[in-house]
């Protein structure tokens, strides 16, 4: 429902006049800011824009390239940096960083895309995505800073000053006019101790819970019967193998599907004691979702539109999903909303992701998901856990194209052979991994409370 509220003229003139600006939830957040003692931020920091400098005649240097994805918004760590040649630089790949200098995602800053550089990304190159904070005044410390920026009354700041429409931004201007609480040094000093503690122990509950999850697949794959051959290293003697053209006749001719890995998992699953069957023969039906297109959205976050980004083997990321259609356009394509007794299995991009279809509420899944009805004589559960495991997960992989973004070849796959138990035998596996599975999620939950209590 649309916020109907007014302003006295005063109060914007001279300012910004759409009205989101002052939406009564940023007027509660700044006189929550205004009650104790306060700085604006760019009365506190110094900004840097320094350039990479580009060598014309070195096209071939490669430098550490750091994109806003690349930060981990849980607890600001910066993952997966890609290495990139000169030469095949983005536009964006701009902003010389330093150690210790804290990274602002500009863009969507709400999401709190945040982090400090650590030493081994010390001369890295920086999307201008960023803002790059690059020295504080005695008056703050930067971990105090990286911390306060993360929090909510920050965040809300970013959004109510951010403009644009599917990925809004904030200027480096409006960054420097948000407000930020500013405690004494020995009471910053404590937050960052604090903080400290509850993502040590966020970690350790975190390492638990990866232990649970880890020992699913274990175990899945001992009661079955199934020992997994080991995947040879990736030398040179062990990418090269011979292949008689009997078994390439009409078969496909890429050599990664011929690899002796491949076979070796296949002879795995006959020494299983339980007899194999084609994935086939345990679905009633299988349907795809559905490509609304961009000018199908709905800004008014009325429907998820749930894409494979938006699912992993746990379930489906309601809170953090982007898209969304209106109810109206729901009432019209409700036949590719998931029904009772389906599991939904991702084919596009990220193949291999299963996970039990949520009844609870509305929604409809996209054209990169498929809906899987199951027979009556499988167990939902257990062939949600078997299909989400390592061992199906390249099955399938295998029997996927594309270079850049796979496709599952859906065929090859319901023709997948499965090991099928009797229906209690499935039952008393499915229950044991499920009571892993809830202690292991329990865990997570735990984890996050305690980084969420820290920063209230």
């Amino acid at each position: 429902m649309a916020e109907i509220f007014t302003r006295k003229f005063s109060e914007v003139s001279g300012g910004r006049f759409d009205p989101q600006f002052y939406m009564q939830i940023f007027e509660n957040n700044l006189s929550k800011i205004k009650q104790k003692k306060h700085e604006k931020i760019g009365n506190l920091v110094e900004l840097s824009t320094q350039g990479y400098v580009f060598e014309k005649d070195k096209k071939q240097n490669i430098f550490q390239y750091i994109e806003i994805s690349n930060i981990d918004i849980e607890n600001g760590h910066i993952r997966d940096v890609s290495l990139i040649a000169e030469k095949d630089a983005p536009s964006r790949a701009r902003l010389l960083v330093k150690q210790d200098d804290i990274l602002v995602s500009a863009t969507r800053p709400n999401r709190g895309a945040i982090a400090i550089v650590p030493k081994n990304l010390d001369g890295a190159v920086a999307s201008t995505g960023f803002i790059v904070i690059r020295k504080v005044r005695d008056k703050i410390l930067k971990q105090y800073l990286a911390i306060i920026l993360k929090t909510n009354i920050s965040l809300l700041q970013f959004q109510q000053r951010s403009t644009g429409g599917n990925y809004p931004a904030i200027t480096q201007d409006d960054f420097k006019k948000c407000l930020i609480p500013l405690p004494p040094l020995s009471t910053q000093q404590h937050i960052i101790d604090l903080m400290d503690k509850a993502y040590k122990a966020k970690k350790e509950k975190e390492n638990k819970a990866k232990e649970l999850l880890d020992s699913i697949d274990s175990y899945l794959l001992e009661e079955l019967g199934i020992i997994l051959s080991l995947r040879a290293n990736n030398t040179l003697d062990s990418r090269i193998y011979t292949q008689k053209i009997s078994a390439l006749s009409g078969s496909r001719f890429d050599a990664n599907y011929h690899q002796k890995y491949y076979r070796d998992l296949e002879k795995s699953l006959h020494c299983s004691p339980y007899p194999l069957v084609n994935l086939a023969s345990l679905i009633n039906n299988f349907k795809k979702g559905i490509e609304v297109g961009s000018s199908e959205y709905s800004q008014n976050k009325e429907i998820p539109f749930i894409r494979v980004s938006d699912i992993t083997n746990n379930g489906i990321d309601f809170d953090n999903v982007q898209k969304f259609i209106s109810a109206s356009l729901f009432e019209n394509l409700k036949a590719y909303k998931p029904k009772q007794n389906e599991l939904l299995y991702s084919k596009d991009g990220t193949v291999g992701i299963c996970l039990e279809a949520d009844v609870s509420r509305d929604y409809i899944i996209s054209g990169g998901i498929l809906r899987l009805e199951l027979k009556a004589e499988v167990d939902k559960d257990f062939l949600c856990f078997l299909l989400g495991s390592y061992m199906i997960n390249v099955f399938a992989n295998r029997v996927s194209i594309g270079a850049v973004i796979k496709h599952l070849n859906i065929g090859e796959f319901l023709n997948l052979k499965i090991p099928l138990p009797p229906l209690a035998i499935q039952t008393q596996i499915a229950n044991r991994l499920k009571s892993s599975k809830f202690q292991a999620l329990s865990l997570e939950k735990e984890a996050k409370e305690i980084l969420n209590k820290a920063k209230i």
